[in-house]
């Protein structure tokens, strides 16, 4: 009677496996993409951290945009630590006055806005029909981090 029924545990392999292995895959792809967002958010803090410091060259002076633009593109390859960067990251930053400073006649606040988009490659199969940007099929998630710093501007030289 019981004879016959030798395939049955094959068949419920063969059945289960996909189905775990890819609950498998979607958890550890979640942790991935969780592990570069956070890095995705912490170089667009780092970024908005050295364009803000090194933005004025003079006491009460103007920020200098290409000026932090450049030191913010070194440190940025530093980071990513590859001769090209912007393959992962691509970076844009822009200048916003928020107000005067009550106590010091011309003094004009700004904060330095940075926007990154990071580049994740996912790295397991059929998770990129569930996560990756468009299109699908490259397998790639392009995720958005952004950053506010007030720009640093010393009153005395």
């Amino acid at each position: 009677m019981y004879r016959n029924k030798g395939g049955q545990t094959v068949i419920e392999l063969i059945v289960v496996l996909p189905v775990f292995m890819m609950i498998i895959f979607v958890l550890l792809e979640l942790g991935n993409i969780a592990y570069h967002t956070l890095l995705a958010h912490h170089i667009s803090y780092e970024l908005a951290r050295v364009g803000s410091m090194v933005g004025v060259k003079k006491a009460s002076g103007q920020a200098d945009p290409t000026r932090m633009q450049n030191k913010m593109r070194t440190a940025l390859s530093q980071m990513i630590g590859s001769s090209d960067p912007g393959k992962k990251v691509r970076f844009s930053s822009k200048v916003v006055r928020t107000g005067n400073d009550p106590q010091v006649r011309f003094h004009h606040n700004e904060d330095l806005v940075v926007n990154i988009v990071y580049r994740v490659d996912l790295a397991y199969p059929l998770t990129s029909y569930i996560f990756a940007s468009e299109p699908k099929r490259l397998g790639i998630l392009w995720l958005k981090a952004n950053a506010r710093m007030p720009i640093e501007k010393p009153l005395l030289n």
